[in-house]
């Protein structure tokens, strides 16, 4: 069984934290997903309390690694001098992705060696700021490295996550549940056409 780590910290962005959690919950059989923060209790941008199922440490023992994002959250947590040395993650064995945001811990972990990556349209020009190649795409990846941008990109980031560690199969059934009546057909396409564009 696959164990997946998502990363909150306090004023996380709801949607992002709650759709990768919901995404993933969903299977029990495969995976086990959990919240990992530096509290036994976060608080969602929106107010929202969280209990946390481990220490931010965990997620150097996971196979998969996801960072939600947070526009307070974000800045807060890498202002926190106990935040980004509770990591010692290696993309070598591991996923490694982030959600919007999420993106700039990344870059201060130093997991976007090849300089591209996707972020919030709100959060492109600070990214790029960083020195970053921002592309307008809801998904870049680069080996075992990820980032998405938009809330909604969240589809586009399980689905890699699940294909790269299973199959396209495993994806469209991890993603199906959740997709508009009458229109997952099209769906399926643009999230599988994402997903090819967003290595090359």
């Amino acid at each position: 069984m696959k164990d997946i780590a998502l990363i909150a910290f306090d004023h996380f962005t709801d949607i992002d934290l709650f759709l990768m959690w919901d995404l993933l919950g969903r299977n029990g059989k495969d995976w086990r997903v959990r919240i990992l923060g530096a509290q036994p209790v976060l608080h969602s941008a929106h107010g929202l309390t969280v209990p946390t199922h481990g220490p931010l440490a965990d997620a150097n023992y996971a196979d998969a690694v996801l960072f939600s994002s947070g526009k307070q959250g974000v800045p807060a947590a890498l202002a926190d001098p106990d935040f980004l040395p509770a990591f010692a993650l290696d993309p070598r064995r591991q996923r490694i992705g982030s959600i919007c945001g999420g993106a700039f811990i990344l870059e201060r972990l130093g997991l976007l060696p090849q300089g591209r990556a996707t972020t919030h349209p709100d959060a492109k020009a600070a990214l790029q700021a960083q020195g970053l190649q921002v592309l307008d795409q809801p998904l870049v990846c680069h080996g075992n490295i990820a980032t998405a941008g938009g809330c909604l990109a969240s589809l586009y980031l399980v689905g890699w996550l699940v294909e790269s560690l299973f199959d396209a199969d495993k994806r469209r059934e991890t993603l199906l549940p959740v997709l508009p009546a009458g229109q997952q057909a099209i769906y399926e396409a643009l999230i599988d056409d994402s997903l090819r564009l967003s290595a090359s």
